[in-house]
């Protein structure tokens, strides 16, 4: 287990787990002692005492697939605030902190994401679909992905021509530092990422 997992453990057996999931827009089940949260739309079953996320049913987007998987999800039970998102979307520069983060190996996966549905931006709706992801109005294709609920990400496209190369950006909603720190946020647009990627197959 990774440092950062282990502090984010700690953490959420510090916190009141009821007053935890309904910040969190999670459950409790206090006779198992477990919660159950939704990521990508699809539950796991968070559970403190094993320090262990087991899916639910059948899911499109598997944990093990993700390096930041393990350390987000108890850090999100651990740490969000009661503070509803407005719906409103920034660039995660535009966040406190934010400019001098998202660079050098802080980088977002933007040009990864341009190259992988550059040629063809239905196959981002689709694959943001299996994520429980909904359509928006930005750019040549856009989608707004349920990565927790209160952490939306948004994934806008634009497509190359013989002029310009494809671009990508990603957004999250202006209330999201309220809930983790910045670079918890830069690991969950990763996730995100990596996630549309694994759902979609390989590029064509």
């Amino acid at each position: 287990m990774l440092v950062g997992e282990e502090k984010a453990w700690e953490k959420l057996e510090a916190v009141d787990p009821v007053t935890a999931s309904e910040n969190a827009l999670a459950e409790y089940w206090e006779d198992d002692d477990v919660f159950v949260v939704p990521v990508f739309s699809q539950a796991y079953l968070v559970n403190v005492d094993e320090r262990k996320v087991k899916e639910i049913g059948v899911h499109g987007f598997h944990l093990e697939e993700s390096t930041h998987f393990n350390l987000l999800v108890p850090l999100y039970l651990a740490s969000c605030a009661p503070v509803t998102p407005s719906g409103k979307h920034v660039a995660p520069q535009a966040i406190p902190g934010g400019y001098s983060f998202f660079k050098g190996p802080h980088d977002l996966p933007l040009e990864v994401i341009a190259h992988h549905f550059g040629s063809n931006p239905n196959n981002l709706i689709e694959a943001a679909k299996k994520l429980g992801g909904v359509p928006a109005d930005h750019g040549d294709a856009a989608v707004t992905i349920p990565t927790f609920p209160k952490l939306s990400v948004t994934v806008i496209l634009w497509v190359g021509d013989l002029e310009f190369p494809a671009r990508a950006q990603m957004l999250l909603d202006e209330t999201a530092p309220a809930h983790l720190p910045v670079d918890a946020l830069w690991a969950t647009l990763i996730m995100t990422a990596e996630a549309l990627i694994q759902v979609a197959g390989p590029h064509h």
